[in-house]
């Protein structure tokens, strides 16, 4: 072997190079790798014209290189570890090296990580150390937590890396083993898997979390489990009894508000169907008509949902919020009733919340 400290404005890429699939990507990481840690492995190059030497195998580290360069991160000629070869096939040097190159195994790459984190290295360093997001660091480190009997029948290919996510919505050891092995077959999918860790939790998007809000929830001290794969996860509460309580405490205030208005009766009827609810005689109230400040706000949100629906197509971020806005439609063009001090003391007030978290007082029932 023979290596040879080759200036990088010497280097060009060669057309030997067996690899042609995938060229660009992940650049950037190994730009930010080869920045944070070195050149850890020689290129491979020969000889041509005008004193240039072309990669036959590297031009992903060739690459990176360049970019660094480009970026002034290092010296457009700094000196680059080659082994130049002399009369070997260069196409076969750069299909051995590819082809026998063998990829770190996942799990190794999680422990690795956690290692680093261990050590003392912060999410934001280790990220910018391999290119990768802070919050892909959190990934990695949170798989390193899983049991380490699960993740050796994952590097024994017995289950699958979306089956390692799924053990993650817990830190329990003993209930992540007990999510695979004592279930059947058909129970160990993914979503089956963080369905069977999650089932004393409670969803964050649940009516009663929406009614009391999460932030209320962790005020109180309430714990929740986030789940980083999931994108549209808004995690787990892991304290149902706390959140009852608050959902509780917060139905009495409301109701509380209503019984100053003098009703007959308030009474609290939380989980009440709309079937009994229409078992209640109701007494009718005046409709009265729409405050200017709120029938203002209405003719805004009108405007502004017309131009989203006139338009041929929505991105996801306009879809989402045109669904807000007819949301704020229908909650601004409800109308208000009032009823006469006779009306209130023959009928009540059954408090509840609706499945949107919304607090819903249906006045003037009779029982």
């Amino acid at each position: 072997m023979n290596i040879t400290m080759i200036p990088l404005t010497a280097l060009v890429r060669s057309e030997a190079n067996v690899r042609k699939t995938g060229v660009a990507n992940g650049i950037e990481e190994l730009a930010a790798s080869i920045a944070a840690h070195g050149l850890l492995q020689n290129l491979q190059v020969r000889p041509v014209a005008d004193g240039k030497f072309e990669v036959v195998a590297g031009g992903r580290r060739l690459a990176a290189l360049k970019l660094l360069a480009k970026r002034k991160a290092i010296a457009k000629d700094m000196p680059v570890g080659c082994n130049v070869l002399d009369a070997e096939d260069a196409t076969e040097i750069s299909l051995a090296e590819n082809e026998m190159r063998q990829a770190m195994h996942p799990a190794d790459q999680f422990d690795a990580f956690k290692k680093l984190a261990d050590a003392g290295l912060g999410e934001e360093e280790i990220a910018a150390r391999f290119g990768i997001t802070p919050h892909g660091v959190r990934q990695r480190m949170k798989l390193a937590t899983v049991s380490p009997v699960l993740i050796a029948l994952y590097r024994d290919e017995e289950m699958t890396l979306d089956h390692v996510m799924a053990f993650t919505v817990s830190d329990d050891h003993k209930a992540q083993e007990a999510a695979w092995f004592d279930v059947p077959d058909y129970e160990r999918r993914p979503h089956s898997i963080r369905r069977r860790l999650t089932e004393a939790h409670v969803k964050a998007d649940d009516r009663r979390a929406r009614f009391v809000s999460v932030a209320a929830y962790v005020a109180a001290g309430g714990a929740i489990v986030t789940d980083l794969f999931q994108k549209s996860d808004e995690g787990y509460l892991t304290d149902p009894a706390l959140l009852d309580r608050l959902v509780d405490e917060k139905l009495v205030r409301e109701a509380e508000a209503v019984r100053q208005e003098g009703w007959k009766w308030v009474e609290i009827m939380p989980d009440i169907s709309f079937d009994a609810l229409r078992s209640f005689g109701e007494a009718k109230g005046k409709a009265q008509p729409i405050p200017p400040k709120q029938e203002k706000a209405l003719a805004k949100a009108e405007r502004e949902a017309e131009k989203l629906r006139e338009l041929e197509e929505l991105t996801d971020e306009q879809s989402e919020r045109l669904d807000a806005l007819d949301a704020e439609i229908e909650a601004l063009s409800e109308p208000v009733y009032e009823w006469s001090d006779r009306q209130k003391a023959k009928t009540g007030h059954p408090a509840r919340f609706n499945q949107a978290g919304g607090y819903e007082g249906c006045k003037s029932r009779r029982r």
